[in-house]
């Protein structure tokens, strides 16, 4: 099994890890990131502008399971995948992203990724706070808009903007 892991600032060289993660992190579970990322990215394309509190908790969860050396079980990554690919299709839509998140544009690959990690920075706080019975629904609403963003193809000054 191959793998490309550039999830993090451990990446062996500072730019990506391809046998085994520095980490640990092996390539199974690398992938699983990567499609619960896409599935992420759907989701928040799904819920358009509205979205529930079932689709904000998994999106705040699935975003803090990508974060560095939080889950490397790929039971776990993978029975979080199917809940949110079943909120993306309760909510009656059938969009697929066709989305590598790591090739293209050497700009708008490092600047998709810079979006990408702050917002996986923020769900690791909200997803806490929200454990604990707190939510902001601004934080919320920048995950779901962040998302479909990083879905998007963008002009370098349009990513500036979005960071």
């Amino acid at each position: 099994m191959s793998m490309f892991c550039y999830q993090c600032e451990q990446t062996v060289g500072g730019n990506s890890c391809t046998k085994v993660g520095v980490c640990g992190k092996q390539p199974s579970t690398s992938n699983l990131q990567d499609d619960l990322t896409v599935a992420l990215i759907e989701l928040a394309f799904a819920s358009g502008k509205g979205y529930g509190d079932e689709e904000a908790k998994l999106m705040m969860q699935g975003l803090f399971t990508t974060v560095t050396n939080v889950s490397f079980d790929d039971n776990s990554i993978r029975k979080l995948l199917e809940k949110i690919n079943s909120a993306t299709k309760n909510l009656d839509c059938s969009i697929k992203v066709d989305l590598d998140l790591w090739e293209g544009n050497q700009d708008e690959v490092s600047l998709r990724s810079t979006l990408l990690f702050g917002l996986r920075g923020m769900a690791a706080y909200a997803w806490h706070a929200y454990r604990l019975g707190f939510e902001d629904q601004e934080v919320t609403d920048w995950f779901f808009s962040g998302m479909r963003a990083i879905g998007q193809s963008h002009e370098v000054s349009e990513w500036l903007q979005l960071l």
